[in-house]
């Protein structure tokens, strides 16, 4: 009797706690703290992966149509002396109009003054030593700006001297893979001799190169500077391959005119630089010749440069800014 008593007085106070299970120890199942683990009898399942991105290929530029640009070119020229050289950096494409067509420089060739200064001023090494590298002068420095941003020739006679005149220059342009440029010796008018320079597009395009191209002679700062003072042209000298550009392009040029004794008087006008446009970033020379006038000479350098960038634009997909 006293074992039946027993039984049932503990199944009674056990009752109490089998009926709460974990509430005996202040907790339920439903009520388990967020960090808490998964039973190891019950593996979580595995979060779904994310598809991998979609490849973001950059289209293939389409081809330039150059047959129809150079139909479009005889039509306007009607057989003037007029050349152009336009290479695309960002798609590859170049093309050449006349490219072998020789004219003068004008001032187009304060550029390669002061790159020839820049690059003399630089170490380099001779014979297993490196030559200490110098910066500009204040003084060449303000000389720098007066040519190229303002077309200064005075500025530039000092600056052709200080380089070494055509001897400088012509060891410069070596350095900068030019071979086919032409730097007058001697005595001249004024102490213009850089003006009559004899070159192609295809040379200044070259020249314009070594001004973005990471592995040619000059330094990054220096290929900065140049084209910061290209870019920094007084207003009424930006005109030439400023044609190619849109509102909010990037562009950096020099200009040169010249009127020639030799041709009666009349005028050479000519535009370098450099052109960054969305889908697009371009360096144009385009030189030109025998113009009855600086105005007339102007009118057919931009309209040339505007004929080749509307090819140009076309061999990308359209953009918003298109």
């Amino acid at each position: 009797m006293r074992r039946t008593r027993l039984t049932v007085w503990t199944a009674l106070t056990m009752a109490p706690l089998l009926l709460c299970g974990g509430a005996a120890f202040g907790r339920t199942a439903d009520t388990a703290p967020p960090h808490a683990v998964a039973s190891p009898s019950v593996p979580a399942a595995a979060p779904s992966p994310l598809p991998p991105p979609a490849p973001t290929a950059t289209p293939k530029p389409r081809k330039l149509d150059r047959k129809g640009l150079t139909r479009a070119l005889d039509r306007y020229v009607r057989g003037r002396p007029v050349s152009l050289v336009m290479r695309d950096l960002t798609t590859g494409i170049t093309y050449r109009y006349h490219p072998k067509r020789r004219f003068v420089t004008a001032s187009c060739a304060k550029v390669d003054i002061l790159m020839t200064l820049l690059l003399q001023r630089q170490g380099r090494s001779s014979k297993g030593k490196r030559t200490r590298s110098r910066p500009l002068s204040a003084e060449e420095r303000r000389l720098a700006g007066l040519a190229i941003r303002y077309s200064d020739n005075k500025a530039t006679d000092r600056l052709w001297e200080v380089v070494g005149g055509p001897t400088g220059v012509a060891a410069a342009n070596r350095r900068f893979g030019l071979r086919d440029t032409r730097t007058s010796g001697g005595r001249c008018l004024d102490l213009y001799c850089w003006g009559i320079t004899d070159t192609t597009t295809e040379e200044q395009v070259r020249l314009l190169a070594n001004l973005v191209r990471t592995d040619g002679p000059l330094n990054a700062a220096d290929r900065a500077y140049v084209l910061r003072l290209m870019s920094s042209v007084v207003k009424e000298q930006a005109w030439g391959v400023s044609a190619a550009a849109r509102k909010g392009d990037q562009v950096a040029l020099k200009n040169g005119w010249q009127r020639r004794l030799a041709h009666g008087k009349l005028w050479a006008i000519n535009s370098i630089g450099r052109v960054r446009t969305p889908g697009h970033d371009w360096l144009i020379a385009v030189m030109s010749d025998h113009h009855a006038t600086t105005g007339d000479g102007i009118a057919v350098v931009e309209h040339v440069v505007e004929l080749a960038a509307r090819e140009f634009r076309k061999t990308t997909p359209r953009t918003a800014a298109d």
